[in-house]
């Protein structure tokens, strides 16, 4: 009835904004349990959409379409990347980067940018990018967006195109307001509750026909081919190695260990700090006015404020660090003072000081033996990541100049493995006890992007920890499995769809007789088979609302019908068919519950925001002459959804 609510996460922009999320999903390495990935595409796909005078590439596409899909199987594990794709997922993500770079064409040439600033911002905000100390670490940055095969300006344009979207568009739609009066008969119609019967006509009901024949049989598999089609499957060879290989190797001599304590030596050396209370005066005969009167007896406090100034207390803090506030002669003043003494005036960029010293801390200073164990272990460790990284860039020069997967092996005596063809997600059809591990994913994921002549190379598991050489082996292309070897799936598939095409029929005739005014447990004993008895059904619009998609397709029914009609839907497994019958339509008021009221003004305005932001990305596209390219398109479906090697 209300269905705008359910739409309210069809916001191109909401969607939009989901993408810095989505791509925080994909540089981590997000894997697909059991859902299928993205294979090998082949050749270069032509752009699926122009922009003004840019193309948007195919391989933009597909890697945005990956990232979405698997955020939406983090929601629904069940879900495979051939029924998203169905489902309008490429459509959709289409659609959601060409508003955004219309949106990005037409900023710039109003002359709106995202700073490297502002990028620089977003990505230290990300959580996967920062270090063992909370802060963003590039390195650990630039080894994940290598790992997923992703360029930092790729990842930086991404980025900026979000926060240009949210700086032009968010003005266009964020204060929408939707008055009482408005949304007070949509909030009545929340609290409506609907009551009914629901007729199951399920296939076990139908009475067993003749068995099928072999032409029957043969039709069938060939109409239905694709259901028995065995998948793509492909074998790899990998090679793992790690930072264990290298222990024993990054020891540091004694050497290293001085030349590192005396490159800190400002670290380890003794520090002296002070807590400064300070008035600054306009002149130096004000100034001097003030020291007299402290000298007198007065405090500094007091002083500064018959001076018409203040003294403010300036927390613990070292000599350098007063020094960049006030200038070098001013802290030579303060920290030449002894505590309880007033030092200056002494004069800086900001007027004349006058400080008293209220507090001094002093640590002493750390010896080479005081450190030396923190010293080895950085240094360990420092040295194992030049070893670690020179021995994949030894492996990468290898391959580079020529050698194979096997000739690296054998040279730097690693042990290589095989798997079993596996299937894109990381199955295998001939051993069932075989799995990819899920650290692994990342080679799974590339191994189905690439092809057999591709070079080996170096892929990261654990980003600074594990390492793998890997090579694809094998492609097995995906092909129907031979009648023989299905036939006992095909004869039950068989048997089950004519078993619910007749309990259809059955159904059918129920739900007309009803429709003519007879009584529903007449029109049932009338069917001609042994049916379940009627069961009950009732629900609030609210609760059909709340469930957000998710409602059992009866009680979705009890909303779309009117009063004493009965309609026909089939069971989500397809082993049956069901009557839903609505019998009354229970009003309610929405003026006994003032916050269903306020709950549905603030769907209603994102309900509207969401228009407005379409109506908005629509007028863009249009300025900028953004156009769709149907077969593109329909090629990159085609490809995700297997729908060449059927």
């Amino acid at each position: 009835m209300i269905t705008f609510f359910r739409r309210i996460l069809s916001s191109w922009f909401v969607l939009g904004l989901l993408a810095l999320i989505l791509v925080a999903f994909v540089i981590t390495g997000v894997n697909l349990p059991g859902g299928g990935s993205i294979g090998s595409l082949g050749g270069d796909a032509s752009a699926p959409a122009r922009i003004g005078r840019s193309d948007l590439p195919a391989k933009d596409v597909i890697q945005r379409t990956q990232s979405e899909f698997e955020a939406a199987q983090r929601q629904s594990p069940g879900l495979t990347l051939t029924q998203f794709v169905r489902g309008g997922g490429v459509e959709q993500t289409v659609e959601q980067m060409i508003n955004l770079r219309a949106i990005e064409s037409f900023a710039n040439s109003e002359g709106i940018y995202a700073s490297k600033r502002l990028i620089d911002g977003e990505i230290a905000s990300i959580p996967a990018f920062r270090g063992v100390t909370g802060t963003f670490d590039r390195n650990i940055f630039l080894g994940i967006i290598q790992q997923q095969r992703l360029t930092e300006g790729g990842v930086r344009d991404d980025i900026a195109r979000e926060k240009i979207a949210t700086m032009v568009a968010v003005p266009a739609s964020a204060a929408v307001r939707v008055p009482v009066n408005l949304a007070t008969p949509y909030a009545a119609a929340l609290l409506e509750r609907r009551e009914g019967l629901v007729v199951s006509v399920p296939a076990s009901a139908i009475p067993a026909t003749k068995p099928a024949t072999d032409a029957e049989i043969q039709a069938y598999y060939k109409q239905n081919v694709a259901r028995y089609t065995a998948p793509e499957t492909r074998s790899i060879r990998l090679a793992r190695f790690d930072r264990a290989r290298f222990v024993g190797k990054a020891a540091p001599s004694e050497a290293e260990i001085a030349t590192a304590y005396k490159a800190n030596a400002a670290k380890y050396a003794g520090k002296e700090t002070r807590v400064l209370i300070q008035a600054i005066l306009p002149d130096q005969a004000t100034a001097a006015a003030l020291v007299a009167k402290v000298k007198a007896g007065a405090t500094l406090e007091a002083a500064a404020k018959a001076a018409g100034s203040e003294a403010n207390r300036l927390g613990e803090q070292d000599k350098a660090a007063y020094s960049r506030f006030s200038n070098a002669a001013t802290a030579d003043a303060a920290f030449g003072a002894v505590q309880g003494a007033i030092a200056g005036p002494s004069k800086s960029g900001l007027g004349w000081h006058v400080i008293r010293v209220d507090k001094i801390a002093r640590t002493s200073g750390k010896t080479l033996a005081d450190v030396r164990a923190t010293l080895i272990a950085e240094l360990t460790k420092a040295k194992t990541d030049g070893l670690l990284a020179d021995f994949i860039t030894k492996i990468e020069d290898s391959i580079n100049d020529g050698a194979t997967f096997d000739d690296v092996v054998k040279a730097e005596g690693l042990t290589a493995d095989v798997t079993p063809a596996v299937t894109a997600d990381g199955r295998s059809p001939t051993d069932a006890k075989f799995g990819f591990a899920p650290e692994v994913a990342p080679i799974l994921r590339d191994a189905f992007q690439a092809e057999v002549e591709d070079d080996a190379s170096v892929i990261s598991i654990k980003p600074g920890e594990v390492y793998a050489l890997y090579d694809l082996d094998r492609i097995n292309a995906a092909a129907p499995r031979p009648i023989a070897e299905v036939l006992t799936r095909i004869r039950a598939d068989l048997e089950q769809t004519r078993a619910n095409a007749a309990a259809r029929t059955v159904a059918a005739a129920v739900a007309a007789k009803i429709n003519k005014g007879i009584a529903v447990a007449d029109a049932v004993r009338s069917s001609g088979v042994t049916l379940p008895a009627p069961k009950p059904i009732a629900a609030r619009q609210l609760e059909l609302t709340q469930a957000g998609g998710g409602a059992p397709p009866t009680v979705e029914t009890l909303f779309r019908i009117g009063r004493k009609q009965a309609r026909l839907i089939e069971s989500p497994e397809k082993t049956g068919w069901s009557v839903v019958y609505l019998e009354k339509i229970i009003a309610a008021s929405a003026n006994s519950q003032p916050g269903i009221i306020e709950l549905t003004q603030t769907q209603m305005a994102r309900s509207i925001s969401a228009e407005l932001d379409a109506q908005f990305a629509s007028a863009m596209k249009a300025v900028v002459k953004a156009t769709r390219h149907p077969e593109a398109i329909a090629k990159i479906k085609r490809d995700l959804a297997g729908a060449s090697a059927q």
